[in-house]
Order: C-alpha cells, then structure tokens, then sequence
C-alpha cells in the first residue's frame, strides 16, 4: 500500500486539523451553552423560593414561641433577609426577562400586601406557648363555613403556582421561539396577573387568626 503523497497530505491535514477545531468549538460552546441554562433554571428557582419564603414569614411569627429580644431579633433579622432575597429576585427576574420581570413585580406586589396583613394578626397574637397553639388557625363557625376564596389556600401557593407556569417560556427551545413581542403577547393572553389580582380580591386576609368572620 503506498503512501499518500505530498498533494493528499496537503487536503487531509486541513481538514483533519478543521474538524478538531470545529469539533472542540462546537463542544465548548454546548457546554457554555447548558451553563447558561442551569444558570437560568437556578435563577427562576431562587425566584419561586424567594416568593414562598416570603409568604411564610407570618407563619414565623405566629409560631414564635415568646417575645423575647432574641426571638424578636431573629425574626427582624429573617424579615430582612426575605425582603433583600425578593428584592434581589425581582431584579434578576426583570433583567433575565423584562416580560416576566413585570408579571413577577406585580406578583410581588400583590404578595406583599398579603404578608403585612397576616403579619399584623400574627404579631397581635400571644407567643405560642402550647403545642395545640403551633396549629394555623382555628375552626370556623358553622355559621361561615369557608369556601375555596376564603383563604383556605395560601397566598404564596396562589402565587408560586402562577409564577412557575411561565417559567418554561425561558428555557430549552420555547426561549428561542417566543421572543419578546411574541411573549409579551402571550403573556397578556393568559392574563397572569388579572387573574391573580382577581383572586386576592375575593380572597379573606385571615387565614393565621382562623377568624372566618371579620375580614379586615
């Protein structure tokens, strides 16, 4: 078998030597490229727990065994730190998405209000002393029996749920799809943030007191 000559070595080492390069491109830019995505699902999810945690801190305060300096000063401290992870989460969320930066700031908002309400009745409440006092709330009256809008389901639930349906429209091949007109259309079609501020309207603030009668 003869070698090959100087001409054919001439054609094959270009190409040889392109396929390397073209093939160590292509892998790094695959791998740059799933970076970025895991970045991006990593965002989103720090954003949903940012929502959730917030929405808990009444919770917190209500199971706050007594009104100690240290147990005011840890609870200060968690409320300030829920506050800076939703204030951080909003700006990613807008800069990732100026589409969905604005449904997750009107979510935000919405939330917001919520949580200061039922942290004004957990704080009004006495610490809990006893295990029975750990419990959320207490029995309605037969009189007022709650319904589906009364509160029954967290506000945070309402909102995480929201917030996560949108999220598959910035990742995997949707986010090369639905660019921004094309979102910000479909976004006002689902009409995410109406249909939350419609169910916060009917919604009672008084899911920590139990109190199924007097809705602030």
């Amino acid at each position: 078998m003869s070698m090959p000559d100087a001409a054919t070595w001439t054609a094959i080492v270009p190409i040889a030597f392109g396929s390397s390069v073209l093939g160590t491109l292509a892998g790094k830019l695959l791998d740059r490229t799933g970076a970025r995505a895991e970045l991006i699902r990593d965002g989103y999810a720090d954003a949903i727990k940012a929502l959730n945690a917030w929405g808990h801190y009444p919770e917190r305060i209500y199971r706050r065994v007594d009104d100690s300096p240290e147990t005011l000063l840890r609870l200060e401290t968690m409320g300030a730190d829920l506050k800076a992870a939703l204030a951080y989460s909003t700006g990613w969320v807008s800069g990732e998405s100026a589409e969905l930066g604005r449904v997750y700031s009107a979510l935000v908002e919405l939330l917001r209000a919520e949580v200061t309400i039922h942290a004004r009745l957990a704080w009004a409440r006495p610490p809990a002393s006893k295990a029975a006092a750990m419990n959320i709330g207490e029995p309605p009256s037969a009189q007022a029996l709650p319904n589906e809008g009364d509160g029954a389901t967290p506000a945070e639930w309402l909102i995480v749920q929201q917030f996560s349906t949108l999220i598959q429209y910035r990742v995997g091949w949707r986010r090369v799809v639905w660019i921004r007109p094309l979102l910000r259309r479909r976004l006002d079609k689902l009409q995410v943030i109406g249909h939350a501020r419609k169910a916060f309207s009917e919604r009672s603030a008084r899911m920590l007191n139990g109190d199924w009668q007097s809705a602030p």
